[in-house]
């Protein structure tokens, strides 16, 4: 495979390196943990880091840590030189640390590193928070949900706009560990694939619903590479909170100082207990970035396909389709009834039937590999 450079960002807590891990068990990479080169630069120093201590360091003597962080990276940009092959940068882009923020890359680093795409490995900040209470570096902080979901933010935005620092702009992808590595190795793999958001309802929706959903996407999946937004579980917590403040204000009491909140996993369900407080002061942000990601996800796809079996509009896959059509994507719709005439704007074709939008799609995917193919004259 010709060489291949991929930064891959994601904050701690979202799993991000055994993410990798997972793909190296399966695909041979060149991978390349950034903290611990920065670790053996400091050793040449004199210095002792580790994840206990680092960012303390970086409190105190900010300019020999990045220091540090620059020889790390000359290291790493050499390693890498014109060898073939897959080479994979690991690293957080943003730190939050006892009320500071750092960073994890700057961007002359970035463009020393010149890479082909970027990645953000992103997970629901409930299932974040509980990874970050079995991290030694982290599990004596009780992070508050407002505080990952600024974190987040920040790790997300940054990245993004490294990607847009380059002229043409590189390829970013914000990747949900919860999709499982096959959608990491068709990123990294199987570029020539066209990427594709699949839109469909989410509110109100049972499990029966989101195994149809998972069918339609594992028929499409050998041809397209397949983002569900659903994947980031963050949703659960907002309907919950929207189902338990409407409850509220229909009785006329208060909220309760606890709240469960059930997340359906791909392998599990799971039930937390949230305090209110909690939620409340992280909600508007919650909500901002269910957008905001899936927006992001919409910009660096080809494709929006809208998976849609009930006759009642969803509103957020309507919006989906009004993003697509202003980003110029092309909008594919199952929907097996009468559309309304704004639902029929928005959209590039629509099909009554399933299996006629699948076959479709595969076509269109052979046409374009043909076409890929096809020798210059």
């Amino acid at each position: 495979m010709k060489k291949t450079v991929v930064i891959c960002a994601g904050q701690p807590g979202s799993g991000r390196d055994e993410y990798l891990q997972e793909l190296r068990g399966k695909r041979d990479f060149f991978y390349y943990h950034l903290f611990e080169y920065l670790v053996e630069e400091a050793e040449k120093q004199g210095y002792t880091l580790n994840k206990l201590n680092v960012l303390d360091f970086y409190d105190s003597k900010p300019m020999q840590l990045e220091s540090f962080r620059a020889a790390a990276l000359e290291r790493i940009i050499k390693e890498i030189g014109n060898k073939d092959g897959v080479h994979v940068i690991s690293t957080p882009y943003h730190f939050e640390w006892k009320g500071k923020s750092y960073k994890g890359l700057e961007e002359r680093e970035v463009k020393a590193l010149n890479p082909d795409f970027f990645l953000v490995v992103a997970d629901d900040l409930v299932r974040v928070r509980e990874r970050l209470k079995d991290d030694p570096q982290w599990r004596e902080h009780s992070f508050t949900l407002i505080e990952l979901s600024q974190w987040r933010r920040e790790e997300i935005t940054g990245i993004y706009n490294f990607s847009r620092d380059f002229t043409p702009h590189k390829e970013f992808y914000v990747v949900a560990k919860e999709h499982g590595i096959d959608l990491l190795e068709d990123l990294i793999y199987n570029s020539h694939k066209k990427k594709v958001y699949l839109s469909h309802p989410i509110t109100g929706e049972n499990s029966d619903f989101f195994n149809k959903v998972r069918r339609f996407a594992a028929a499409l999946q050998p041809y397209y590479t397949i983002f569900d937004p659903y994947m980031i579980k963050d949703w659960e917590l907002v309907e919950t909170w929207r189902t338990v403040c409407n409850e509220a204000m229909a009785k006329g009491k208060g909220l309760p100082e606890k709240i469960n909140v059930t997340i359906r996993y791909f392998d599990c369900v799971k039930k937390y207990e949230v305090d209110s407080w909690d939620i409340e002061a992280a909600i508007n942000n919650l909500r901002a970035q269910v957008i905001d990601i899936d927006y992001k996800i919409i910009e660096s796809g080809s494709y929006v396909v809208a998976y849609h079996p009930r006759e009642q509009l969803s509103a957020g896959v309507l919006c989906e389709m009004v993003q697509a059509k202003g980003l110029a994507k092309f909008v594919y719709v199952f929907y097996p009834f009468e559309p309304s005439p704004f639902f029929e704007w928005y959209a590039t074709k629509i099909f009554p039937k399933e299996d006629e939008l699948v076959s479709f799609l595969k076509e269109t995917a052979g046409k374009e590999a043909g076409l890929e193919h096809k020798p210059t004259i």
